[in-house]
C-alpha cells in the first residue's frame, strides 16, 4: 500500500487523538469521517478539514474514497464494523479494547484470516516514551529479568467518562473499568508473558450513583512472576505509574510526566543512600529537560502517535502491525474474565444490601 486514505468511524473523544496522530503520519491522510450523530460528524470534518463526512460505515464504503478504516466507536460495536470493512477489502485499525468478548475477538480473527485484510489494534501505553525506554533496557539486559510488575492507573472523580452519567462505558459489563483495563493487561503480557488473573476486588468510595464500583485491585500471574494492577477514580490527581522489579534494578515509570527512574542495586550505607537520592534527582532533571526540548520543537509524540505511525509504516512495508489482532485477542480473554468477576462482586454486594434492608 503506497498511499493510505483513512476513514475514521466514530467521532467521539478518542477520535481526536487518532486524527492528530494520522496528521503526523507521512504516508497517510484522513479523507473521511463517519458517525451516527450528524452534527458531530460535520463538526469534526470542519475542525479537522476532512473532505468527506458520512452517517455510517456503509455510506463511507460506498463512496470508495478510503482504503483503511480506523474504528473509534464503543468496543461492543468493533467486531461488526471491523468485519464489514475487511469484507469490503479494506484494512482496519481498531481502538482498544478490541472487543468486549472473546467470541467477538474470534470473529475478527476469523474474518481477517479469510479475507487477508491488514488489521491492527491500538495499545497506546506500549508506545509511550517511558515504556519504550524500559523495554529497551530490559531487552539490552541492563536490568536483568523482570519478575514482578505493578501498574497504577489513577483518576480523579472528574474523569470525563466516569463523571458523565450517560456515557456508554457505564452500560458495559464492568462499567468504566472495562473500558480501561486493557491497558494494564497488555503491559503485563508484554513484560511478564501470558498472564492469568488470580484475584480481583472492587469497592465503592465515590458518590456517583451510576458507578457501582470505582476502586479496583487485581493480581496476575505467569509462571512464578506476579503482577498487580490498581485503578481508582477517587484520587487527588491523574497519574499512571508502572514499576518493574528486575534482577539488577527497579524501574519506576511515570507515564503522564514521561519520566523513567532506574534504581540499581546499592549498599545500605548512609553515603550510598545520599548518592542514590542525588542520582535519582539527576535522572528526573534529565527527563524533564528532554521532554521540554521535545515539546518546544514539536517532536513529542504520544503513545497514539507512535502506534499509528508504526501501523502506517507496516502497511507501506507490508510487515506485521505493531499490535496484531491475535495479541489483542489474548488481552480480551483476560479482560472478559475480569469483567465477569466485577459483575459477580457487584451483584453479591447488591444482594447483601437488599437482605440487610
Amino acid at each position: 500500500m503506497d498511499k493510505i486514505d483513512v476513514g475514521i468511524v466514530g467521532c467521539g473523544y478518542v477520535a481526536n487523538g487518532h486524527l492528530e496522530a494520522w496528521r503526523k503520519a507521512k504516508q497517510a491522510s484522513v479523507v473521511a469521517v463517519s458517525d451516527v450523530n450528524e452534527s458531530l460528524v460535520k463538526n469534526t470534518a470542519r475542525i479537522w478539514k476532512v473532505p468527506f463526512s458520512h452517517k455510517s460505515l456503509s455510506e463511507m464504503i460506498e463512496q470508495g474514497k478510503v482504503n483503511l478504516v480506523d474504528i473509534c466507536t464503543p468496543p461492543q460495536t468493533h467486531a461488526s464494523l471491523a468485519i464489514q470493512a475487511m469484507e469490503a477489502g479494506l484494512s482496519v485499525l481498531i481502538e482498544k479494547p478490541m472487543t468486549m468478548t472473546t467470541k467477538d475477538a474470534d470473529e475478527i480473527v476469523k474474518c481477517q484470516r479469510a479475507t487477508g485484510a491488514r488489521a491492527g489494534v491500538i495499545h497506546n501505553w506500549l508506545f509511550d516514551d517511558p515504556i519504550l525506554e524500559a523495554d529497551s533496557l530490559v531487552k539490552q539486559g541492563r536490568v536483568g529479568k523482570v519478575f514482578n510488575m505493578e501498574v497504577e492507573a489513577l483518576n480523579t472523580k472528574y474523569d470525563s467518562m466516569a463523571a458523565n452519567e450517560r456515557h456508554w462505558c457505564h452500560q458495559l459489563p464492568g462499567g468504566r473499568f472495562s473500558e480501561m483495563l486493557a491497558h494494564p493487561i497488555y503491559l503485563m503480557r508484554h513484560f511478564l508473558g501470558e498472564v492469568e488473573m488470580c484475584d480481583l476486588q472492587v469497592s465503592k468510595i465515590g458518590d456517583y450513583p451510576w458507578m457501582k464500583s470505582d476502586e479496583l485491585c487485581a493480581t496476575f500471574k505467569t509462571g512464578e512472576k506476579i503482577g498487580r494492577a490498581y485503578a481508582s477514580f477517587n484520587t487527588s490527581r491523574e497519574a499512571i505509574f508502572v514499576n518493574l522489579h528486575c534482577e539488577e534494578a527497579i524501574l519506576k515509570l511515570d507515564i503522564i510526566n514521561s519520566t523513567v527512574n532506574l534504581l540499581p542495586k546499592r549498599k545500605t550505607s548512609r553515603f550510598s543512600k545520599g548518592f542514590d537520592s542525588m542520582r535519582q534527582a539527576g535522572q528526573l532533571l534529565k527527563s524533564t529537560a528532554s521532554n521540554t526540548y521535545k515539546v518546544a520543537l514539536k517532536r513529542w509524540l504520544s503513545g497514539h502517535d507512535v502506534c499509528i505511525k508504526r501501523f502506517a509504516e507496516s502497511l507501506v512495508a507490508d510487515t506485521a502491525p505493531p499490535v496484531t489482532i491475535e495479541e489483542a485477542r489474548s488481552v480480551i480473554q483476560v479482560l472478559e474474565k475480569m469483567c465477569e468477576r466485577i459483575e459477580m462482586i457487584e451483584k453479591s454486594r447488591e444482594n447483601n444490601s437488599i437482605k440487610a434492608s
